[in-house]
C-alpha cells in the first residue's frame, strides 16, 4: 500500500482552471471530496445539468450519424491534429461545445427532412408505377378516360390481408361495379373499380372499411397511346439521385468531422471530471481558493516543485506526510507556517488542555487524516486477481493492512480442502486458463478465471491427500499412495479416503479454522500497532488469541471432561485467565493514562469489557465450528462422485454401446459435480473469509485511490488566465487608448483634407 502525502493548496481564483489542467496532466492526484454541506455552490455555478444536457444532445447527434463511442477508439491522430479548445472557464467550454453540437444537429436535421421528403416522394411514385403497370394490361390511356360519362373509374391500394373483405364488399349484387386487383408487393394489393357515379358515397363507405387509399390518376403520366412509363422512370431516377446526394452529404459530414466529434465527446467526458474537481474548491475569507488532494509520497517533491515553478507567488502549498506517527507539515510559505502555529497555540490556550489531552487530540487529528486518505493498492500480477474478492467486501482503509496478500494463500487453500480431487483440479486449471484468455478484456471475469486457476492447484494437492482422481482411488490404474504429514496436537496424520477417515478430517478442519482465526487476530494486532494503539494491540487481539488457543488445547488434550478441566494442572485456567484479563484491561488502560480510554468512566470500561468478553465466549465456538463446512463439503464432493460411479455401474455388461453410454454418463456426472459443487465451494470459501476472517481485523471503509485524469487523445483544453490589474495599470491603459484614438482621428482628418482639398 503506497504512502500518501496530503496537499493543501491556496491559490488565486483566476488560476483555478489552469491548476486543474496542471494536476490532471500528472495523472497521480487524488482530489479530496468536500462534505456535501460544505459545497456552497450557487445554481449559476453548478453546471451539472448543462453537462447532462450536452451528453444527451451529443448522443442524439451521434445516433443520427450512426456513431458509437466504440468508433472513436479506432481513430488515431497525430499530436498536431488534436483539436484545441481555448477557453476562459468551464462555462465558456460548455457554451462552445453546445454551439458545435447545435450547428451539426441543425445541419443533420435539415438533411433528414430533405431525405424524409424525398423518400416519401420515391415511395409514392414507385407505388404509382406498380399500379400503372397493372392498368397498362387493360390498355389505359388518356382517351379511354374521356369515355366515362355515367360511370366513375378509380384506383385504390390496401393491405393483402383485406382481400377477402374486398371481395365481399364489392359483390355485384350489393353494389353494381367492375373491379380487378393485383398484388404489387408482399403485403399490398392494387385494384381499380368502375361503378355508377350515383353510388359514390356507398363505395366510399365500403372502401373505408378495408382502409383503402385512393391513388390519383395523373394525366401527366398518360398519353393517347398508353401510360408514359418513360416519364415515371425519369422522375424515379431523379428522386433517387437527389436522395443519394443528401445521404452522401450526411455521410460526408460524418467522415470529415469524425475527429472533431471524437474531440467533442472526449471534452464532454472531461467536463464531468473538471466539474467534480471544480466543486471541491473551498472559498477562503481572503478571496482565494483552497483545494486539498493526495499524491503518493514518492511523487511529492516532483508535484510540489512543478506547482511552485508554474504559479510562483500565486500559490501557497502545505503538505502533510501521512503514515508517520506524528504529522509532518511542510509549507513553501513561511507566513502560512507562522499562522498555523499561532492558531494551534491559541486553541490550546483557550481550551487549557493537558499534555495527555493535546496528545490525544493530535492522535485524533492524524486518524481523521488517515481516514480521508485514499488507498492505492498495488500488487504484482500473481496476487492482483484477488483484489476483486477484497473489493467485494470493501476497500482497505489507509491505516489497516490490505488482506489481498493473505487471500492469495488462504482462499485457494480452503477451496482445495472442500474440492480435493486431482482430476477436477486439472479441469479447473484448464478452465481458468481458457477463461483468462477469452475474457481478457473484462477485468472482473479475467480475475475470476485466474482465481479458479489457482484454486485448481490446491484441489490437486488435496486430491493427492484424499486419494481422489475423478472419484477413483487410482490414476490410470496406478494407486494413489497415502501421504502423511505432522500436525500440532495430533502428531502425524493421513487424510487418505476421507469417507472412512472422517474423524481425522474433522480434527484437521477444526485446526484449519483455529489457525485462520488466529491469523485474523494477528493482523488486527499489527493494525493497532500501525495506528499507534500499542496498549490496545496487546490487550485485545492477543488476549482473544490466547483465549481461543487455550480453549482448543484444553479440549484436544483433556477432552470434554469437566473433572479433568478442574483437576491438577487445572487446564481450565488456559482460557479463563485471558477471559478475565479481557474484562480488566480496559479500566487498567484508564489508570495507565491511555488517551483513547481517558474520556470514559471506570464503570463504562468495566461494562464494555464484560460485554466484549461475553460476546467473545459466545462467538469463538461458533466461529470455529463454522469451519466444519470444510469437512461437510469435502465429504459431499466425494460422495457425489461415489453416487455417479454407482449409477454408471448399474449399466454393467458387455457391448460397445454400453461402454459409450457409461463414458457419457461419467463425463456428464463429472461436469455436473464440478459446476454445482464448484459454485457451492467457492461461495462457502468466500463466506468463511468475509464472516470468520475479515470480521476480526478488516473494516473495508477506505477510499479507493482515484487519480484526477483528463483524456487528451483527441482534444486539448487550454484555459486562458485572466490576471487581475491594479487601478494604476487600468488608468494607464485608458490613457494609452485615448491617445491612440486621438491620433487616429487626426490622421483621418488630414487624409480627408488632402483627398478632397477641404
Amino acid at each position: 500500500m503506497k504512502q500518501m502525502t496530503s496537499f493543501n493548496i491556496k491559490i488565486d481564483q483566476n488560476y483555478k482552471d489552469k491548476l486543474l489542467t496542471n494536476l490532471a496532466k500528472k495523472e497521480i492526484v487524488h482530489i479530496k471530496e468536500l462534505e456535501k454541506e460544505k459545497q456552497k455552490l450557487s445554481k449559476e455555478q453548478d453546471i451539472t445539468e448543462n453537462i447532462k444536457n450536452l451528453h444527451q444532445n451529443a448522443n442524439n447527434l451521434f445516433k443520427k450519424l450512426g456513431l458509437q463511442p466504440s468508433n472513436f477508439k479506432k481513430i488515431s491522430i497525430e499530436e498536431t491534429e488534436k483539436i484545441e479548445f481555448v477557453i476562459k472557464n468551464l462555462y465558456e467550454l460548455v457554451s462552445h461545445l453546445s454551439e458545435e453540437i447545435n450547428f451539426y444537429t441543425n445541419r443533420i436535421n435539415e438533411l433528414e427532412r430533405y431525405i424524409n421528403k424525398a423518400t416519401i416522394e420515391l415511395e409514392n411514385i414507385e407505388l404509382i408505377r406498380k399500379t400503372y403497370s397493372m392498368l397498362d394490361k387493360y390498355g389505359l390511356n388518356r382517351f379511354n378516360l374521356t369515355n366515362f360519362k355515367q360511370l366513375e373509374f378509380k384506383i385504390y391500394t390496401t393491405f393483402s390481408k383485406n382481400l377477402s373483405n374486398l371481395q365481399n364488399l364489392l359483390q355485384f349484387s350489393e353494389l353494381p361495379n367492375v373491379y380487378q386487383y393485383e398484388e404489387i408487393s408482399e403485403d399490398r394489393i392494387a385494384f381499380y373499380v368502375i361503378y355508377p357515379k350515383e353510388k359514390e358515397e356507398e363505395l366510399r363507405e365500403r372502401i373505408n372499411i378495408i382502409h383503402g387509399e385512393e391513388l390519383q390518376i395523373l394525366k401527366k403520366y398518360l398519353t393517347y397511346d398508353g401510360i408514359n412509363f418513360e416519364r415515371i422512370d425519369k422522375e424515379i431516377n431523379l428522386i433517387n439521385k437527389t436522395l443519394m446526394k443528401y445521404q452522401k452529404e450526411k455521410e460526408r459530414i460524418k467522415n470529415d468531422n469524425i475527429d472533431k466529434f471524437a474531440a467533442i465527446f472526449e471534452a464532454i467526458n472531461n467536463l464531468e471530471e473538471y466539474n467534480f474537481a471544480d466543486n471541491q474548491f473551498k472559498k477562503l475569507p481572503s478571496g482565494r481558493l483552497s483545494l486539498e488532494f493526495f499524491v503518493p509520497s514518492n511523487n511529492k517533491k516532483e508535484v510540489k516543485n512543478e506547482l511552485i515553478n508554474t504559479f510562483r507567488s500565486q500559490i501557497s502549498i502545505e503538505t502533510i506526510d501521512i503514515g508517520r506517527r506524528k504529522e509532518t507539515i511542510e509549507t513553501d510559505d513561511f507566513s502560512e507556517t507562522i499562522k498555523l502555529v499561532r492558531q494551534r497555540k491559541s486553541k490550546i490556550k483557550k481550551k487549557k488542555l493537558t499534555k495527555d489531552d493535546i496528545r490525544g487530540k493530535e492522535e485524533e487529528s492524524i486518524e481523521d487524516l488517515k481516514s480521508q486518505a485514499p488507498t492505492k493498492i498495488e500488487h504484482n500480477w500473481l496476487i492482483r486477481p484477488f483484489e476483486t474478492l477484497t473489493k467485494m467486501y470493501g476497500i482497505p482503509s489507509y491505516s489497516e493492512i490490505d488482506p489481498t496478500v493473505f487471500l492469495f494463500f488462504t482462499f485457494p487453500f480452503l477451496f482445495g480442502t472442500m474440492f480435493g480431487d486431482i482430476g477436477h483440479g486439472i479441469v479447473l486449471i484448464i478452465s481458468g486458463i481458457v477463461g483468462a484468455i477469452m475474457l481478457r478484456k473484462k477485468k472482473s471475469a479475467k480475475d475470476l478465471s485466474l482465481i479458479i486457476f489457482y484454486c485448481g492447484w490446491w484441489a490437486i494437492l488435496f486430491g493427492f491427500l484424499y486419494g481422489e482422481f475423478f472419484g477413483q482411488h487410482n490414476i490410470l490404474g496406478n494407486p494413489i499412495e497415502p501421504i502423511s504429514f505432522p500436525v500440532p496436537l495430533f502428531g502425524t496424520i493421513t487424510l487418505i479416503h476421507p469417507l472412512s477417515n472422517v474423524m481425522m478430517l474433522f480434527k484437521f478442519t477444526i485446526l484449519i479454522g483455529v489457525i485462520h482465526i488466529n491469523l485474523g487476530w494477528i493482523i488486527q494486532f499489527v493494525n493497532h500497532l500501525l495506528q499507534s494503539k500499542v496498549y490496545k494491540a496487546f490487550t485485545e487481539p492477543l488476549t482473544k488469541l490466547l483465549f481461543l488457543d487455550g480453549g482448543v488445547i484444553m479440549v484436544f488434550t483433556w477432552g470434554i471432561d469437566l473433572n479433568a478441566w478442574f483437576s491438577d494442572p487445572y487446564p481450565i485456567l488456559l482460557p479463563l485467565i485471558p477471559g478475565l484479563f479481557l474484562i480488566l484491561f480496559k479500566p487498567l488502560g484508564k489508570v495507565l493514562g491511555i488517551s483513547y480510554m481517558s474520556e470514559e468512566s471506570f464503570g463504562e470500561l468495566i461494562g464494555e469489557g464484560s460485554i466484549e468478553t461475553f460476546e467473545t465466549v459466545l462467538s469463538i465456538p461458533s466461529n470455529v465450528l463454522s469451519y466444519l463446512r470444510l469437512l461437510a463439503l469435502a465429504l459431499a464432493h466425494i460422495s457425489l462422485m461415489v453416487a455417479i460411479e454407482a449409477i454408471t455401474g448399474i449399466l454393467g455388461g458387455g457391448g460397445l454401446l454400453t461402454e459409450i453410454i457409461i463414458l457419457i454418463g461419467l463425463i456428464f456426472g463429472n461436469i455436473v459435480v464440478i459446476l454445482l459443487e464448484g459454485i457451492i465451494v467457492f461461495l462457502n470459501a468466500l463466506r468463511l473469509h468475509f464472516y470468520e476472517f475479515f470480521f476480526k481485523f478488516f473494516e473495508g471503509t477506505g477510499i479507493e485511490y482515484n487519480p484526477f485524469i483528463i483524456d487528451n487523445e483527441f482534444s486539448e483544453l487550454n484555459f486562458k488566465t485572466e490576471e487581475e490589474k491594479d487601478v494604476i495599470s487600468e488608468e494607464i491603459e485608458k490613457e494609452i487608448d485615448t491617445k491612440k484614438a486621438k491620433e487616429f482621428i487626426d490622421n483621418a482628418r488630414e487624409y480627408i483634407s488632402n483627398k478632397y482639398k477641404v
